[in-house]
C-alpha cells in the first residue's frame, strides 16, 4: 500500500510492503502552488510482483519523479526529471535482488551520479551521511595537462527541516582515481540547477538559479555565475 501525505510543505510518500518489511518513507520539500502528487502511480514488477514505485511530486526543484524500492528494507531511492531516469533507477533495484536486499545502494540509483568520479562521490555522500541525494557531476581539465577532473553538486534534504542543503566537491583526476581536492562553502556558490560549467587551469565557473528579492523561497528566478578557485 502506497500512502501520499501532504502537510506544511512537505510531501511524504509511504511506503507498507508487508507485516516483515518496514515502512519506507520518502519526504520531500514541495514547491509552487499548484497539485502537490500526479494523478497516477507506477509500479514496476520483478517476476509479476511490485518491486519498485514511481510517484510523481511538484517539488521545490520543480516536477520531479520520486523512486521508492519495495525489498527488504523498503527505501526512497531518490528523485528523477524523466520517466526514463526514473525507470531505470528502479529497473536497477529491480534487476539487482542480491544487492538491494543487503541494503546497499548503487552509484546508478543516486540521481544524477555518473562518470568515472562516481564511486569517490558515493562513498563521499556516505561519509558526510547524506540522504536521499540529487547529484549533478561535471567533468573538465584543472590542471592544463589533459586531465578528467569533476565538480560535483550535491542536494540533500535537511533532516526535521524544510530546506536542503548543498555540498559542492572538486575532484582531482589521479590516473583515473579521484581525490578530493576541495569542499566549498556557501561562500563560494549557493543556488540551484548548476549549469555552464566551466574548468580552466586553477579554477571552475557556474551558473546556478538563486533568489532574487521579492522571490517566494521555493520558486527562485534569478541566476548568478560563480568562480571556484582550485586551492
Amino acid at each position: 500500500m502506497v500512502t501520499l501525505f501532504y502537510l506544511e510543505g512537505i510531501a511524504r510518500i509511504i511506503v507498507d510492503k508487508d507485516e516483515d518489511s518496514p515502512s519506507a518513507e520518502a519526504a520531500i520539500n514541495v514547491g509552487g502552488n499548484g497539485k502537490v502528487f500526479g494523478d497516477k502511480i507506477e509500479w514496476r514488477l520483478r517476476d509479476g510482483k511490485p518491486c519498485a514505485v514511481i510517484t510523481r511530486v511538484s517539488t521545490d526543484k520543480g516536477s520531479r519523479l520520486i523512486v521508492t524500492s519495495l525489498d527488504k528494507p523498503a527505501r526512497p531511492l531518490g528523485q528523477e526529471r524523466t520517466n526514463e531516469g526514473a525507470r531505470r533507477a528502479a529497473e536497477i533495484v529491480c534487476n539487482n535482488e542480491a544487492g538491494t536486499n543487503s541494503g546497499a545502494v548503487t552509484s546508478a540509483a543516486i540521481p544524477g551520479l555518473n562518470g568515472p568520479a562516481a564511486e569517490a562521490i558515493r562513498a563521499q555522500i556516505k561519509k558526510e551521511d547524506l540522504s536521499d541525494p540529487e547529484v549533478h557531476v561535471f567533468y573538465g581539465d584543472l590542471t592544463g595537462n589533459g586531465t578528467k577532473d569533476a565538480i560535483s553538486f550535491v542536494y540533500s534534504p535537511i533532516e526535521g527541516g524544510n530546506g536542503i542543503s548543498l555540498s559542492v566537491w572538486v575532484w582531482y583526476d589521479r590516473n583515473g582515481v579521484y581525490q578530493l581536492a576541495r569542499n566549498a562553502n556557501t561562500d563560494d556558490i549557493v543556488g540551484q540547477d548548476p549549469r555552464d560549467v566551466k574548468f580552466a587551469p586553477a579554477h571552475i565557473s557556474v551558473t546556478t538559479t538563486v533568489l532574487k528579492p521579492g522571490d517566494p523561497r521555493c520558486c527562485p528566478t534569478g541566476t548568478k555565475t560563480f568562480t571556484i578557485v582550485d586551492r
